[in-house]
């Protein structure tokens, strides 16, 4: 018998970079506490940048331009680069390996098969992607502070250059991913708000590769076929309950629409 696991599915949805950062913790804590995995899709609604968990802010993104032009700065629960966030479709998910059939797997070994959907979606739209390791791309691993300009092993390549970016949250035995599939980055536009350099001949969007204008909705429905196949995922469509989005309200209000947090990165406890 084919193995097939269900997931918990939280629908396509609009949601502020407070909430959106506020939901994809919660649902570690619900994995937490269930151990249903869980897959989400998400949009955002005003213009945001989120930062690694890591990341200097000050030092990297030009804070009164992005308050000047209402773009808004979160920190996400991972690590990596900042990522401009307006015009794609960005998603997360909650497993652990047993759940991808991926037990006794190394880290990298997980991550790949986690990624491997994402180059079955770029295929099912007619391109030919690839993980950056095979493609023995220069100054693989050199990190920047704009995502889309660095390079990782995992991260997919189409035409030589970098589309979205993915990174990983790790608690004991969970995995936590979310990642951007950017439909069109004006690098011109966007570039006042970092101070760092953009490398725009390293990164490529879907208009770009395929030489229309986005439909959302199309994506979705590749996105979610190619997941189901890959991962032999039963999705199973659930809103979010009242009870947690009063959850998820109280991770704004305590950590994520914060400037402790946002802006400083200190460690704020959380407890959904």
């Amino acid at each position: 018998m084919r193995y097939v696991k269900d997931w918990r599915f939280l629908p396509l949805n609009k949601y502020s970079g407070y909430e959106n950062m506020a939901i994809d913790e919660f649902m570690v804590h619900y994995y937490e506490n269930n151990r249903i995995p869980v897959l989400r899709l998400y949009l955002w609604e005003s213009p945001t940048i989120s930062v690694g968990k890591y990341q200097d802010v000050i030092k990297e993104i030009n804070i009164d331009k992005c308050s000047e032009e209402d773009v808004y700065i979160i920190r996400r629960m991972t690590g990596g680069g900042a990522i401009f966030h307006n015009s794609e479709l960005t998603y997360s998910l909650v497993c652990s390996e047993s759940d991808i059939k991926s037990d006794k797997s190394t880290v990298k070994e997980t991550y790949e098969r986690l990624n491997e959907f994402l180059l079955e979606m770029y295929r099912l739209l007619g391109l030919s992607p690839n993980f950056a390791k095979n493609l023995k791309k220069k100054n693989l691993g050199l990190r920047s502070p704009f995502c889309f300009s660095d390079c990782e092993e995992y991260d997919i390549i189409i035409k030589n250059k970098k589309i979205g970016g993915n990174a990983q949250f790790r608690k004991k035995n969970i995995i936590f991913q979310h990642g951007s599939i950017p439909f069109e980055i004006n690098t011109e536009k966007i570039k006042k708000y970092f101070n760092c350099k953009i490398n725009k001949n390293n990164f490529i969007t879907l208009s770009e590769l395929l030489k229309k204008e986005i439909n959302v909705n199309e994506i979705e429905k590749v996105f979610l076929k190619a997941f189901k196949k890959v991962l032999k995922a039963n999705l199973k469509e659930q809103n979010l309950l009242s009870s947690e989005k009063n959850k998820i309200d109280k991770l704004v209000l305590k950590k994520y629409g914060s400037d402790e947090w946002n802006l400083k990165g200190e460690k704020i406890e959380s407890n959904s």
